[in-house]
């Protein structure tokens, strides 16, 4: 140890320590990304050392086993996919038996048995490799009275037409060019897997060779090193040689396919793993930082995706494979030689396992060798001095010739993908990547899809919500600390959070238009349907783009984002669902709820981060925004409809299902009274009194005048408001029983309406306790909280009639979708009369008077 102290750690004992080096980074690594990808628990990943790598090798051995299966099917289906060019249809044995003998003895083909097993046949091939019944079940028929009338076998068992890999140098060329693609495709993800998925593509990176300026180390040992760092870093090159493993096994004896899998599934994965780590040192040290950082995360992207691919190709290997046979055919004319090679195939059909290592050793060789040559030429082009022009800015000409529109924050995030060419990669393609795999996983409703116009639309918008959800915090966290130089803008933070907002929902808008036209193309005579939802996706993109960049956090002074509060999260998710359920299931009263939902919640959600911005930097000090906010009404309300719902289960539980109607009645007063005590208590506490909740605020520099204090005509303003409140309500309620008889007589809500209160009528006491529920108590609770809270608040944050109609709107989406337009003028009115009387209590006598006159 004295000795190695002195003169440095020789040159295994620097692999040895820069290799463990490159596993604790790795690890590291993982936790940051999932930390950039929400990890709700904002903590560490869970670390279980050598126990979780070995896990973790024995899930990558599982996807390399997985890509060699693939190939072999690849193969098989190129087979079938040759045979089938000549004429003929690959079936399953017993078909081809019922068909041999149905024609002995029966040849018509009214045979209803073999009707039936046609069908039953057609079926089965199209749920396997696509295409529709119908086409396949008349082709089976055509083949079936060929071979009738001439005796030719137009029908071919699939042993017969897919022998698979020990054929593989007697196939066609679709077969052999299929099993080379698919080769080529595992050896792309393992050459771009490196030291595993990178997305913080902001830090600027360095090899190991830095350790040559600091440290007594050999240049040899430490250049090994940083070549062999993806195999010590990534599970996925040690789960390699499973690959090879299973691909030999199906060409030669188990003994050998194990002994491949050491003298070439080794060699071929170390291989791929230096010619990675070349590339990407050729990146780094080669391309400017605007470049270098799209680059390796385009590397890093493709190694992902296409294990992905591998992994849920398995679900659907044939009909992908049988695609791509389509698509690839006129290439099949080209020599593909490199699976029969890869394998040890011989020109005259047979397999050498000698020739087969032989051949691969040689190639793993040769790319190792082109791997040292090219990180060693890179390694002496950047230590020569040429940094200075790689971290040189965009010429000035380019950057003055860019625009965007006049907003100069547009312009900025445009110029953002422009200069920053890793944006792409990190707030699109990863992004994007992420939220496929999640659709996948609901592959059930997309199976559904194709059948109806609202699957397929609904399944979009599912895909555009996950979509923005992923890119907010992604995006935000990507640009780290140069997002807070806006601090220093005249406009301020808050404009170009607004600004990424709508940039956001461009791009996701963008995705969902385009399945919305295909969707258009595929159901036209849906067409109406499918606008509307895209209007509706419009409004809903933009809230929800919204509600995600409030969860922005500042850098700590290591330069990592601090993690997103548990809670903050959890509010940007209300409602995010809705209006996808909504369109998927065809309930529009849901979706229009989501829509409204998701609006009010994205406001509440700007409220809290307007007030928190002052105080990102000092968080002990900051103040919560003045009550009552926002999110003090939707909480309330909530409590208002939930408790309600409770109290009359238990109401009904002690006076029995007989007397719903009581039960409803003393469900909603009990409810009303105790969440409007309470709220009344809790902003009491917090310096707001009863009054100034019933009171519309003054204007800075005047001052409010009450009757209860003697001012002059106070009293009788306040008459003439509660008469213009009661002749607004009458003639509110008036239109109300208007547009009711008006549903009544159109076809198919008027049966639904005419029912409805022909029930009404049937329940006990219903009538009097709905009138002692709507006029006694529902006025004064929901005048409170609807317009004293929800609409005072969200005129502080939209303001004008923006504010009245969205807190009009919230208020009817807490009623039955058929009386959403009168309630909703009902709201809009009230907040109108409201601000400008300044006064709570005509609104209380207009909602009175309504809530009578609908209900005589």
């Amino acid at each position: 140890m004295k000795s190695e102290a002195r003169t440095g750690p020789g040159f295994w004992r620097t692999v040895w320590l820069l290799l463990r080096s490159a596993r604790k980074r790795a690890a590291g690594r993982r936790n940051r990304q999932q930390q950039l990808l929400g990890n709700r628990s904002g903590g560490r990943a869970t670390n279980w050392s050598g126990f979780g790598f070995v896990a973790a090798v024995f899930f990558m051995a599982l996807i390399n086993g997985a890509a060699a299966y693939f190939v072999s099917v690849a193969v098989e289906n190129g087979q079938r996919f040759d045979v089938e060019r000549q004429g003929k249809i690959v079936v399953s044995q017993n078909f081809l038996e019922v068909a041999q003998q149905a024609l002995q003895t029966s040849p018509a083909l009214t045979n209803r048995y073999l009707d039936l097993q046609v069908s039953t046949e057609a079926g089965r091939i199209a749920e396997k490799y696509g295409g529709k019944p119908a086409d396949i079940a008349a082709r089976l028929r055509e083949a079936v009275l060929t071979m009738q009338k001439t005796g030719a076998q137009a029908l071919v068992t699939r042993e017969e037409a897919s022998p698979g890999l020990t054929a593989l140098a007697k196939s066609g060329g679709v077969a052999t060019m299929l099993g080379s693609v698919a080769l080529l495709w595992w050896a792309l993800m393992l050459v771009f897997q490196g030291e595993g998925l990178e997305l913080d593509l902001q830090r600027r990176r360095h090899p190991m060779w830095e350790w040559l300026f600091s440290h007594p180390v050999p240049a040899g040992g430490v250049f090994l090193a940083e070549m062999l760092s993806p195999v010590a870093a990534n599970p996925m090159y040690w789960g390699g040689p499973l690959f090879v493993i299973v691909l030999y096994w199906f060409v030669y004896d188990p003994g050998l396919a194990l002994l491949a899998g050491v003298v070439v599934g080794i060699p071929v994965t170390v291989a791929a793993a230096c010619l990675g780590k070349a590339l990407e040192i050729g990146v780094i040290l080669r391309f400017s930082p605007r470049t270098r950082g799209a680059m390796i995360g385009l590397m890093g992207w493709l190694g992902y995706a296409s294990m992905m691919l591998f992994l849920l190709g398995l679900f659907v290997v044939d009909k992908l494979t049988g695609a791509l046979a389509k698509i690839l055919t006129p290439f099949a004319l080209l020599p593909w030689p490199w699976l029969r090679l890869f394998l040890g195939g011989k020109a005259d059909g047979t397999f050498s396992f000698t020739a087969g290592v032989l051949t691969c050793e040689w190639a793993a060789a040769v790319t190792i060798a082109a791997a040292v040559w090219l990180g060693v030429w890179g390694a002496r082009q950047g230590l020569s001095g040429t940094f200075a022009a790689v971290d040189a800015g965009p010429a000035p000409s380019r950057i003055g010739e860019t625009r965007f529109g006049r907003e100069p924050l547009y312009r900025k995030e445009f110029l953002w993908f422009i200069r920053d060419r890793s944006a792409i990669v990190q707030t699109i393609l990863i992004p994007l990547t992420v939220a496929s795999v999640q659709v996948f996983n609901l592959r059930g409703v997309l199976s559904q899809a194709q059948g109806a116009w609202n699957y397929l639309c609904g399944t979009a918008i599912l895909f555009g919500t996950y979509f923005l959800w992923v890119l907010g915090p992604k995006s935000l966290s990507s640009e780290g600390s140069a997002l807070w130089i806006a601090l220093t803008w005249p406009r301020g933070l808050e404009s170009l959070l607004k600004a990424k907002a709508w940039l956001w929902s461009l791009i996701s808008s963008g995705i969902v238009a385009l399945v919305l036209i295909y969707a258009a193309f595929q159901f036209p005579a849906e067409i109406w349907k499918i606008t509307l939802v895209g209007v509706g996706w419009f409004f809903f993109g933009r809230s929800m783009a919204e509600k995600t960049v409030t969860l922005v956090t500042v850098t700590s002074p290591s330069g990592e984002p601090e993690k997103i509060p548990w809670g903050r999260r959890a509010a940007a998710q209300l409602g995010m669902l809705t209006f996808s359920i909504g369109v998927l299931t065809q309930q529009w009263n849901i979706a229009v709820v989501g829509i409204v939902y998701s609006y009010v919640t994205a406001a509440a959600m700007w409220e809290g981060f307007r007030a928190r911005l002052p105080y990102l930097y000092d968080p002990w000090s900051e103040k919560l925004p003045p009550p009552p906010t926002l999110l003090h009404a939707m909480v309330a309300i909530s409590i208002l409809v939930e408790g309600g719902a409770v109290i009359t289960g238990i109401a009904m539980a002690v006076f029995g299902r007989d007397n719903l109607a009581v039960a409803q009645a003393i469900g909603y007063a009990v409810s009303a009274v105790a969440v409007s005590i309470g709220v009344a208590h809790f902003l009491d506490k917090r310096g707001v009194g009863l009054r100034e909740v019933w009171e519309w605020p003054a204007k800075a520099g005047t001052q409010t005048r009450h009757w209860w204090r003697g001012e002059e005509g106070g009293f009788a303003k306040l008459l003439l408001l509660l008469c213009a409140g009661a002749a607004a309500g009458l003639a509110l309620g008036l239109f109300a029983r208007g547009y009711s008889a008006i549903l009544e007589q159109l076809p198919g809500i008027g049966e639904t309406v005419r029912q409805g209160k022909a029930e009404f009528l049937k329940v006990p006491n219903l009538k009097i306790s709905y009138a002692v529920m709507a006029v006694v108590f529902a006025p004064f609770a929901e005048e409170y909280l609807f317009r004293g809270l929800l609409f005072r608040a969200l005129d502080r944050e939209w303001g004008g009639w923006r504010a009245i109609l969205g807190s009009a709107a919230f208020f009817a989406s807490y009623h039955p979708p058929l009386a959403w337009l009168p309630v909703a003028m009902l709201g809009a009115t009230n907040a109108w009369l409201f601000k400008k009387s300044g006064r709570l209590a005509p609104a209380v006598i207009l909602h009175m008077v309504y809530n009578a006159v609908v209900l005589r």
